[in-house]
């Protein structure tokens, strides 16, 4: 079967971040230290060209077919409901970069998306306040039977793996070395419209996989396609609770909101 891999990691998912892991170096970055980009392009991308991605691999970065809304989503740990104002090229003009940092050393996930922060508003100028709003959203917590079919990860990566793959009746969410808070942060770059908080009170890491079918719902009608079958898997709400023992629900709750002030189409490289 092909994997769809979040190159984050998945196929085309709608304006979402997919990314992908791979094995872990040597030498990590210092903890404490606060990188930058040493060099960075950013290329208008080609519509010729399909796919789309973000993608981590040793000390490389780079991204195929995702826009300023995208990186944004990524960088800051948001949704989209949660970027508030800007152009409307914003998440629509898309864009390629490929980068590497400054220092020694291969930087942690929070290390990459300080670097992409600063990225973005460098060249794109990116400037904005924080807000509250009342958003809908969803909450990821432990169903009334407790977790089951969480393995303890024993990847000795800083990086989670999280991936969609076509599956008999539906389609396979898998994901290895993540934490529950990093897996709501998955869905809610790469599946949902909407917040999605972690209130499931597990601490490690695990790899997990279930399958579900999905609808148009899930990754705004654009997501991996699913295996016919004669006997389809349960939707992602069924699946995720009888397969795992999780569950999500929708709830209003207050969230942090970025209001665009000013940003701008990409500085020449």
């Amino acid at each position: 079967m092909k994997r769809v891999v979040l190159c984050l990691i998945a196929a085309a998912l709608a304006g979402g971040l997919l990314h992908a892991q791979t094995p872990a170096p040597q030498k990590m970055m210092a903890a404490d230290a606060d990188p930058s980009f040493e060099v960075a392009t950013i290329k208008p991308h080609d519509p010729e060209v399909t796919g789309q991605g973000i993608n981590i691999k040793g000390r490389n970065f780079s991204t195929h077919n995702i826009s300023v809304a995208g990186l944004m989503r990524y960088a800051y740990q948001v949704n989209g409901k949660q970027i508030i104002g800007g152009p409307e090229w914003l998440d629509k003009n898309t864009y390629d970069i490929a980068a590497v940092p400054d220092g020694e050393g291969t930087p942690s996930g929070k290390q990459w998306r300080r670097m992409l922060q600063k990225l973005i508003e460098e060249r794109f100028q990116l400037k904005f306040h924080h807000d509250k709003r009342e958003l809908s959203a969803y909450v990821l917590s432990v169903g009334k039977d407790g977790p089951k079919n969480l393995t303890k990860s024993v990847s000795t990566s800083v990086l989670p793996n999280f991936g969609f793959m076509p599956a008999p009746g539906g389609v396979t969410s898998f994901a290895t070395n993540t934490t529950m808070a990093e897996y709501a942060q998955m869905l809610q770059e790469g599946m949902f419209d909407r917040p999605v908080l972690d209130q499931t009170g597990i601490s490690g890491r695990y790899d997990l996989k279930f399958t579900f079918m999905p609808d148009d719902s899930l990754f705004e009608g654009r997501g991996p396609p699913a295996t016919a079958s004669d006997n389809p898997a349960p939707s992602f709400f069924t699946a995720i609770q009888e397969q795992l023992g999780l569950k999500l629900e929708a709830m209003k709750a207050p969230a942090d909101v970025m209001v665009i002030d000013h940003v701008e189409k990409p500085s020449e490289n």
